[in-house]
């Protein structure tokens, strides 16, 4: 069916995708077709695809200043608008030189890209509906007014338990993640985590992965941390002081040129979920043991809360 429009949803937030040019099933990378709705949602954002340079001044005003500038992004901000300029690095990332429009809180976004004709849009493969190399610049803005947050973690659904591994670089996410993996649990996404605060705190599968394509468009409540450390035995270890906790946690917070008040909020929705969420020191060995501890933390976990709920 010819179309112009699509929806995508993650984190309770749909996004309307409309263009100037039929969108083909090659256009996106087929990692959306999880994230595909039929129409709108109750939270709702829309993106508009256009091919032609756009007359910025129109958006400038008097107040604006520059954000942030090198030699892939130069950002503005006005009074009511936004500008992102973006330019791929040509020996390493696929891509066209975008300019995004979004107003003041980033629910309507105005995409062009003169360098994209109709043929090359049509078999694009694109891996962010904003057209720059990822859509977290967006859904950073977007979370922090939500009571969310975006971290460097890969997230997992065991046993309906949703947990985040992270840890310095090196610290062996990825060896972890190929463990449970092989071990059946559900990988929601590789190295980028969205989180956000209903009831309680959950973690969303998203499209905004690391070197790793995992995804998906599953849901689990927030219900542990772990922090990996490689070593020669396997151990959890329950942390309690949430000072540290919280500096641990903040260094894998991605900050995509938030302002102050964004900054603030994204940090007190931090505390609130470094003091709701059990977290734990991980050590593991390459035997595959930890996953399996892992799990019968989970199943310790929901025998202790039964037994406290009389």
């Amino acid at each position: 069916m010819r179309t112009n429009r699509k929806y995508y949803k993650t984190a309770g937030i749909t996004i309307q995708v409309n263009s100037d040019f039929q969108i083909h099933e090659t256009t996106f990378h087929s990692k959306f077709k999880q994230f595909e709705k039929s129409g709108l949602g109750k939270d709702n954002i829309t993106i508009h695809h256009h091919f032609y340079f756009p007359d910025l001044s129109q958006y400038l005003d008097s107040s604006e200043k520059e954000i942030y500038k090198n030699e892939h992004w130069h950002i503005i901000q006005a009074k009511n608008h936004w500008i992102y300029k973006y330019k791929p690095n040509p020996t390493e990332e696929l891509g066209f030189p975008v300019i995004g429009v979004f107003n003041h809180d980033h629910s309507v976004i105005k995409i062009y890209s003169p360098e994209i004709d109709e043929t090359r849009y049509k078999k694009a493969n694109f891996g962010a509906l904003t057209l720059f190399n990822t859509d977290q610049i967006l859904f950073s803005k977007l979370l922090c007014k939500r009571k969310g947050l975006i971290t460097h973690s890969n997230g997992f659904d065991v046993l309906g338990n949703g947990i985040l591994l992270t840890g310095e670089s090196g610290a062996g996410k990825s060896t972890l993640s190929k463990m449970l993996k092989k071990k059946g649990f559900k990988i929601l996404c590789d190295d980028r985590m969205f989180i956000q605060q209903k009831e309680k705190f959950y973690i969303y599968g998203n499209w905004c992965h690391g070197t790793v394509p995992d995804v998906s468009s599953a849901i689990a409540p927030l219900n542990a941390i772990l922090f990996l450390e490689k070593s020669k035995r396997n151990l959890i270890q329950k942390m309690d002081n949430k000072n540290i906790i919280f500096h641990k946690v903040m260094t894998s917070l991605v900050r995509s040129f938030l302002n102050r008040e964004e900054l603030n909020s994204t940090l007190t929705t931090l505390e609130a979920i470094v003091k709701e969420t059990r977290c734990y020191n991980i050590k593991f060995d390459l035997s595959g043991e930890i996953c399996d501890l892992i799990e019968a933390l989970f199943i310790n976990e929901k025998i202790a809360d039964e037994k406290n709920d009389y």
